[in-house]
């Protein structure tokens, strides 16, 4: 079985990790390779993953040429596209190559460009029109294929994202977080993390209210790891609810393991989301989570036994789940061995692999 998977080497985030550690499970099945839309952060991991990969130029219509004589040269049964720019690409390949073309769902493309509204109207636009030209698409959450389901879209597929619970864990001592983050935090603190896009679907706010209403005698402090347009927005919040000394935000962190390492709890605050690999990075990590109860969360959070759920918005239930982990560090270690027990179980790159090449399968008999 001979698959193309097509990407933009600059893209980053869920999806890239959702590629990087799909493309590294399916070596040892199917002949996989990677087609990147230009250079960036993914094209370069690959690299260094070693995965079998090509750059093509940036430019749209030289990329589609070289989708399309990738696809021939090769003999591809199947091109399966991530992104917008991606799914665009193979919806207008489709009927060329004569193969299905299919997507993986990293997130509700309906809520992309929230807070952009001229993105919405082109990308977002041209994306949607895309995905209705897919002859399959695959989404990251059993939740978010029923959602496309009830869209009217045919032959949905649910994968959820997977991670190596198999693989060592950096160990680092509470005295030296400091070190490592670049930020003023001491042993005596409980670090809250989040890692996310700064942008409206994430719902940063909450977390920000959430984090300053807490009220506890435990020393807290939280970061928020990422890049994004609404980080001026963010910032300055913090200064209103006076939070802005034991609030940091450290711009994208390249070193995920070393920054999960160093947390205390992990939170997510997001309107939408599919199988966000926050969580699972969380449970390799065994740490209890707060999030809230969107898409496929909790298909791996269980409120009160591995974690705690909350409804998108609530910032007072947020409060009031941290004040009451924050200060029973029992109560932490319970709650995140438990979630590290439930993705080891389901969340494996092995079943991720697996779910993966069924899907294919399925497709190409159905195809016949």
């Amino acid at each position: 079985m001979k698959v193309l998977h097509l990407i933009s080497g600059a893209d980053r985030g869920g999806a890239m990790t959702h590629v990087l550690s799909l493309l590294g499970e399916l070596n040892n099945g199917p002949d996989v390779r990677l087609l990147c839309l230009g250079d960036g952060p993914l094209a370069r991991r690959a690299a260094e993953m070693g995965l079998p990969h090509t750059v093509l130029p940036r430019r749209f219509s030289a990329g589609l040429a070289g989708v399309r004589g990738a696809a021939k040269e090769s003999g591809a049964e199947v091109l399966h596209c991530h992104g917008s720019r991606a799914n665009l690409t193979g919806a207008l390949l489709k009927r060329e190559l004569g193969i299905p073309v299919i997507s993986t769902v990293h997130s509700d493309h309906t809520l992309d460009y929230l807070g952009r509204p001229m993105a919405r109207l082109t990308y977002g636009a041209l994306n949607a029109r895309a995905l209705r030209r897919m002859d399959a698409l695959v989404c990251v959450s059993e939740a978010m294929a029923e959602t496309y389901r009830g869209r009217g879209f045919p032959n949905v597929y649910a994968i959820r994202n997977g991670a190596d619970f198999a693989a060592p864990r950096r160990e680092i001592p509470r005295e030296e977080r400091s070190a490592v983050l670049g930020l003023p935090v001491s042993a005596e603190d409980i670090l809250v993390g989040a890692a996310a896009r700064l942008d409206p679907v994430k719902d940063l706010p909450t977390l920000l209210r959430g984090f300053a209403g807490c009220r506890t005698a435990v020393p807290l402090k939280l970061v928020i790891a990422g890049t994004g347009p609404e980080e001026k927005k963010l910032r300055s919040l913090a200064e209103t609810l006076a939070v802005s000394d034991r609030v940091f935000f450290p711009g994208w962190v390249e070193d995920m393991e070393s920054f999960y390492a160093c947390l205390d709890v992990a939170a997510l605050t997001s309107r939408s989301e599919t199988s966000p690999y926050a969580l699972t990075m969380a449970a390799r990590y065994g740490l209890p989570v707060i999030a809230t109860a969107v898409g496929g969360v909790p298909e791996l959070v269980e409120d009160g036994a591995n974690g705690r759920l909350i409804s998108p918005g609530d910032a007072e239930a947020f409060s009031r789940a941290l004040a009451d982990l924050a200060k029973d560090e029992a109560l932490r270690r319970r709650m995140g061995a438990a979630l590290r027990d439930r993705g080891e179980r389901d969340f494996s790159l092995t079943a991720m692999g697996e779910r993966q090449r069924e899907i294919y399968r399925d497709i190409l008999q159905n195809r016949g």
